[in-house]
């Protein structure tokens, strides 16, 4: 779906959303894409960088966002191309939610004080939002690895793995997008694909602050989920070992009435054979025995915990 938004005299917003064959092509032949960028533009496998084709005047920057809860990944890239008076935005699946910032700043832009704007700053204001994105997220990763935290210290759960692992991977994709994105802003610091002039420097630098945040907390936030998992671990190992030994004892001490009943149940002459309580006697010999076995592990303190 092509939607053409006209914010000034100065240049018009295309939002790109899960387009067909035909708006394909007419992204390449009424608004003069080239194949090569619109392909850099909607690869779902493209990492955060900027790009630039001076034949066709054109610039393309790449940027990581998260997705609307996606199970498979966390993360997907967006893309942002400006050829002359015009700026695209490329969304598809779970990066569609773009589109609604998209329309939301564009009617911000259409306010009489930002008729001046150029297209750099329309898309470093979606940029700054969409970095925002993951403060939030990352903080509710937070709140709820507190949570389960809490719960086990009360009730140690198996399900509660699963569920420091989903959040180790939400992680995982934060910080890998997050370094991207910032390696992304400081290049455009340094070579602006787009002509910037210093409040527009100023607001890269201000998205850049906000990425390094979330990187640092994300990286924070990580490394506390792991401990959680890994002492989470332990205390399933410790539960295990405890159940081993216990199980461990029992058999050890229910093996001795195993052995004195199998002696007594051999075709030999035995003591107790003939006696009037020989089947009495057996039994408190099997208790004893068994009793025996069970005051020696204790004194190696094998049901300590």
């Amino acid at each position: 779906m092509l939607t053409p938004i006209e914010i000034n005299n100065r240049f018009e917003w295309v939002d790109v959303q899960d387009e067909n064959d035909s708006e394909h092509q007419r992204l390449i032949r009424s608004y003069k894409l080239t194949e090569e960028m619109y392909g850099y533009a909607t690869d779902p496998s493209e990492r955060a960088r900027i790009e630039f084709d001076k034949d066709g005047g054109i610039s393309l920057i790449i940027f990581n966002v998260i997705t609307d809860e996606s199970p498979e990944q966390a993360t997907a890239p967006v893309g942002f191309l400006f050829k002359g008076k015009r700026v695209f935005t490329f969304t598809s699946g779970d990066t569609n939610y773009v589109h609604n910032l998209v329309i939301n700043s564009s009617s911000s832009l259409k306010l009489p004080v930002i008729e001046e704007q150029e297209p750099i700053d329309a898309i470093l204001g979606l940029m700054y939002k969409l970095t925002t994105t993951y403060l939030d997220k990352i903080n509710a990763i937070d709140r709820r690895r507190a949570k389960i935290q809490q719960n086990l210290k009360i009730n140690p759960e198996h399900s509660a793995i699963n569920e420091l692992m989903d959040l180790e991977t939400k992680l995982v994709y934060y910080l890998t997008s997050l370094k991207a994105n910032t390696s992304m802003l400081q290049d455009l610091q340094r070579t602006p694909v787009v002509p910037v002039n210093d409040d527009q420097r100023e607001h890269i630098t201000d998205i850049v602050v906000e990425s390094q945040q979330g990187l640092e907390m994300a990286q924070m936030a990580s490394e506390v989920v792991e401990r959680v998992s890994n002492a989470y671990s332990k205390l399933i190992d410790n539960n295990l070992n405890n159940t081993m030994k216990f199980l461990t004892a029992y058999s050890i001490i229910m093996t001795v009435p195993t052995i004195v009943s199998g002696f007594f149940g051999e075709n030999v002459k035995l003591p107790f054979e003939t006696h009037q309580f020989g089947w009495q006697i057996t039994v408190l010999i099997m208790v004893l025995l068994g009793f025996a076995v069970y005051l020696v592990l204790r004194h190696y303190k094998f049901f300590d915990r």
